[in-house]
Order: C-alpha cells, then structure tokens, then sequence
C-alpha cells in the first residue's frame, strides 16, 4: 500500500483534524528560516497524535544536539535531515537507534551515486524538488529521473504533489518508491492544509481511485 506523509504542519486544530485520516507520517519542520516553523507546538498535542502515524522531525543543518533535544521533548519517530548533512551526522543518530530520513535534492543532472554512502544508516530517502529554500517550492522535478536510482533503500516522492498530477506520480513504476510527501499544494494558506483535499488525495493514493 503506497504510504501517505503530510509535512508542514504547526496549528493545533489542524493537526487534530488530520488525525482521523490514514495517513502515515506527519511532519514537523523545526527550521527558523522556514514558515512552516513548528519549533512552538505544544508537547502535548504531539503526544496525542495516534501511534499508527509517525511524527517526523524535519532539520536543515542543525546543531546535533539540538536534534537530539528536540527528538527528545517531542517524542519523535523519525528524523528527517534536509540539508547537507553528512554520513557522519547520520551516524551519529544511527547509533542512537533513532530511524532517520535524508532527503535530496534532485535537479535534471542529479547523480544518484551521491546516495549510496547513506544507505547504511537511513531507512527511508526522499526525493524533493531542487529550490533555495529547502523544499515547500510547490514544484516538480522531472520523474523520469528516477529510472537512475537504482539504491536499496525506499524512498518518497516529493515536491509540488497535489490533486492536479497524483495520478500521473501513481503512474511511476520504480521499486523502491514507497508513497508521497505532500505539503504546500494541499494549503488554504501556508502551514494550513485543506484537510478535504489530503482526504481526496489520500483516497486516491490508498485506492487508486476517487
């Protein structure tokens, strides 16, 4: 069954609402720079959200420790490194049997190779479209690319997924591709998803059908 992340999130109502879909994962981004920051929710409300969706800490180059910290205080499942982290850094956090996500950014001449030094300690890549600011750009990078990947580990589609071109991503035969990281094309307003369309869009993804 192809799995289901919505990234982005920071209001309490909204979360909450979420959390009657079928969704996998959900993301928190705990990067200043970005308006999606989340570095001020409540413990609490993470702590109710459902042990069958995983919480997601997303990081871009931060501090080790502040990781680890936030981990810690948010009780997260997994963290998501979107920067230029190193193997080192993954390491790091693979020793402390904390499940990590690494994202790429992938441009029309990505080199896949770039990957394999991190498969050793990441369960999970995602492959996010190229932009300056790391991601919620709303746009997609050539799929086709994909063909080139030829990693064991699995990863998620991202960047610019929305009820405009799921099916066509659905379209995409590649072993490895395991579900979709969905943000800024599901918003009312920036953090804010329209929790009708992550509904449609999860029904599809689950189902394959409206």
């Amino acid at each position: 069954m192809n799995q289901v992340k919505v990234c982005g999130l920071k209001y309490k109502e909204n979360i909450q609402e979420l959390t009657s879909l079928p969704i996998d994962y959900m993301g928190f981004i705990f990067y200043p720079s970005s308006k999606r920051y989340a570095g001020n929710l409540d413990t609490t409300l993470l702590s109710d959200i459902p042990s069958t969706i995983k919480k997601v800490g997303v990081f871009v180059n931060a501090k080790l420790s502040e990781i680890q910290d936030i981990v810690t205080l948010y009780c997260l499942d997994y963290i998501q490194l979107h920067g230029a982290e190193t193997v080192e850094d993954c390491n790091y956090f693979y020793q402390q049997n904390i499940p990590i996500i690494k994202a790429f950014a992938i441009t029309d001449t990505f080199d896949f190779k770039q990957t394999a030094p991190y498969e050793k300690y990441c369960s999970l890549f995602v492959f996010d479209t190229a932009c300056k600011q790391y991601g919620g750009s709303g746009k997609s990078f050539d799929w086709t690319i994909l063909q080139s990947y030829n990693g064991k580990t699995p990863f998620l589609l991202s960047g610019g997924l929305g009820l405009q071109n799921i099916k066509e991503a659905l379209k995409i035969t590649h072993k490895q591709l395991i579900g979709f990281d969905l943000n800024s094309q599901l918003e009312t307003e920036i953090a804010l998803k329209d929790c009708k369309q992550i509904q449609t869009i999860t029904n599809i993804i689950k189902h394959e059908t409206l």
